[in-house]
């Protein structure tokens, strides 16, 4: 019943909307650009994990499954000169959880060009998402979660908003094994200038296994496929975590299908109820490296 239930959910939105953006051209990219110092070091293998504020982002059903009440803080420098600031936060009340996420980023400083020569000026690109994520532990298995979010892009003196929805469901097989399912950046916005603008809808499904060895050393392995119906082909992520004494975590993962990117390394700090978390992806054809940093409280 719990199985049917999950697969239901997805065939119901799913199913309309691929046949609809199959041949759409997609903006706001910024969407797909990932969040969580922990999640990027995993190569974004973290549908069916997703138990912190990260899976605002990567999953809404995730956050219900979490232990503990958690502010997140990140930085990420990102190629051309991008910057992506993401603060994330869940609070959680018997079986359900809500959760709130402001993602921004921002590129300065692009010259303005109308012919050959010295430039005119400089402007920005901006973008804003903000969500809000409401999850539901149904039983010990099955989490289902909705985030709602609205969206603003501004490029140069161009100003566009929108809104849109995610929905996300995640199966625990039993303590080692989860199963989950997402779809996201489901919505609109208003033209910018005279263009108008497709969301880069995501279709994500994923597993996870975690260990249980009560000894010094803990693992988890993950794995996602993802479909953006705007892009061509499909993308698979692998990723994997060792932690010592619930102190030290690093990670590493890949991304297969991607051009320009491929595999990502991290490594995670706690102390107490803090955590620190780094991330690093390179990037092919000399587009340059990307870090990220976040720090965490559990509360």
């Amino acid at each position: 019943m719990k199985q049917k239930l999950l697969i239901s959910i997805f065939l119901l939105v799913a199913s309309p909307l691929s046949a609809q953006l199959q041949n759409a051209s997609t903006g706001l990219t910024f969407l797909k650009l990932g969040v969580g110092g922990r999640a990027i070091g995993m190569g974004e293998a973290y549908t069916a994990l997703s138990n912190d504020a990260a899976g605002i982002y990567y999953n809404p059903a995730g956050i219900a499954t979490g232990s503990a009440d958690e502010i997140t803080f990140m930085h990420k420098d990102w190629i051309f000169g991008t910057a992506i600031e993401y603060l994330g936060a869940t609070v959680h009340s018997g079986a359900f959880a809500l959760g709130f996420g402001l993602n921004s980023t921002n590129v300065d400083n692009i010259e303005i060009r109308q012919a050959p020569g010295p430039s005119l000026g400089t402007f920005g690109v901006h973008d804003m998402a903000i969500s809000v994520t409401a999850s539901w532990r149904i039983d010990t298995s099955l989490s289902i979660g909705a985030t709602g979010k609205f969206l603003y892009e501004k490029i140069y003196v161009d100003e566009s908003s929108g809104a849109a929805f995610d929905l996300g469901a995640k199966y625990e097989v039993n303590q080692n094994i989860a199963v989950a399912a997402a779809i996201s950046n489901i919505g609109s916005t208003s033209s910018l200038a005279s263009e108008s603008t497709t969301l880069p809808s995501t279709f994500r499904v994923g597993v996870s296994y975690s260990s249980t060895t009560s000894g010094e050393f803990g693992y988890t392995i993950a794995t996602d496929i993802l479909k953006v119906p705007q892009d061509t082909g499909t993308r698979v992520h692998v990723g994997a975590e060792t932690v010592y004494e619930s102190f030290l975590s690093l990670r590493a993962g890949y991304q297969f299908g991607y051009e320009a990117k491929g595999y990502s390394v991290g490594l995670g700090i706690r102390y107490g109820l803090v955590e620190f978390d780094y991330a690093f992806v390179p990037f092919l054809d000399d587009l340059g490296n990307t870090h990220t940093f976040a720090l965490s409280f559990n509360l």
